[in-house]
């Protein structure tokens, strides 16, 4: 969903380079500090769970039990959550909004390993298992998560 600059990014069968995402971003792409990228993740991990039973009914509903197939049921109603979240938080709505905000949050999430951490990490590993493999996390996992991005932050 997102890497270093010079690899192409994917979400939703879509194809860019990380630069022409940094260009698409007004004044280029924001930047998050570990306690602010924190704060952020918990708010979208808190609007996942919320959102929880709706997103298993649908996995439930699925008719197949192919992860491709899944995915593109799945994928459309993780995306509004995590639109909605990159949106409010100034990036632009849809699929695109969402691949700049995961964008924005990577550097945080280095200043955090760099300094033996592994929060932000693994929220967003989190959120992108939900996303690209629709991994939905189970309402203990959110929790936990949430648990350990809000301790962090403070």
């Amino acid at each position: 969903l997102f890497g270093p600059p010079g690899e192409l990014l994917a979400l939703h069968g879509w194809r860019v380079s990380a630069a022409r995402v940094r260009q698409m971003q007004p004044g280029g792409l924001k930047q998050y500090t570990v306690p602010e990228a924190k704060c952020a993740l918990a708010k979208v991990i808190k609007e996942l769970a919320a959102k929880q039973d709706e997103l298993n009914a649908l996995a439930a509903q699925s008719d197949t039990t192919e992860a491709d197939e899944r995915a593109q049921e799945l994928m459309p109603e993780i995306t509004k959550i995590l639109g909605g979240f990159f949106k409010e938080e100034g990036f632009p709505e849809g699929p695109m909004g969402a691949m700049m905000g995961f964008m924005a949050l990577q550097g945080a999430v280095a200043q955090e390993q760099a300094d033996g951490g592994s929060d932000l990490a693994d929220a967003v590993q989190m959120l992108k298992g939900a996303m690209m493999q629709t991994d939905v996390p189970t309402r203990d996992q959110l929790q936990g998560m949430c648990t350990r991005l809000e301790a962090g932050a403070a």
